[in-house]
């Protein structure tokens, strides 16, 4: 029979409680990480308001670009952010912002300049005339959310400018709108856009 020392019995008391404790925080750990991983956050939110009435005004310089103002989410309630005028970039759009519904919820796509592709349709306006400075426009009141500002526009018809006037039209799933807008060249002036553009 093994006589065990009191030394020999503390250590195996010390080495069995380490061992439990080990296999009960083990145990409390992997639901912790797998309630981490699973867990799905669901932010319900009122859907956002039609946009507000803006009058744009008078563009800064002739090859101007209007920025549509949007609806954003801070905290807990949507607060407007009024549109405003750039400068046109060379062969580039800006997707307006956005609300989407999606899963219950509702998503919010932020503004950004990216590349036209051209419409193989398309066909490209250079004239030498430049283009009037855009047309003052009051955006009027949206039919509802799911609607896009089509803004006015310069054509070139008949050897002249006429004003094609801004209209609201519901939003396209897969496309948004690519405003029609002239771009300097050099000495002449190019007409760029008035389509609809896929994502």
């Amino acid at each position: 029979m093994m006589i065990q020392t009191q030394e020999q019995c503390r250590r195996r008391l010390f080495l069995s409680a380490a061992l439990a404790a080990g296999m009960v925080l083990a145990g409390c750990a992997a639901p912790q990480r797998s309630q981490h991983i699973d867990r799905v956050k669901t932010v319900s939110m009122p859907p956002p308001p039609a946009p507000i009435v803006e009058t744009i005004p008078p563009a800064p310089y002739v090859d101007s670009y209007w920025i549509a103002g949007h609806w954003i989410w801070d905290k807990d309630e949507y607060v407007w952010t009024n549109g405003h005028w750039e400068q046109s970039r060379p062969d580039m759009v800006y997707q307006q912002a956005y609300w989407s519904s999606e899963h219950g919820g509702w998503v919010f796509h932020q503004g950004r300049w990216v590349q036209i592709i051209a419409e193989p349709r398309a066909i490209s306006t250079v004239i030498t005339v430049a283009p009037p400075a855009p047309r003052v426009e009051v955006v009027t009141v949206a039919p509802g959310p799911n609607h896009v500002w089509i803004g006015g526009y310069w054509r070139w018809s008949g050897g002249q400018h006429s004003w094609v006037a801004g209209h609201w039209e519901p939003r396209r799933p897969g496309y948004f709108w690519v405003p029609g807008h002239w771009l300097r060249a050099g000495s002449s002036w190019r007409f760029s856009g008035g389509y609809w553009q896929r994502y």
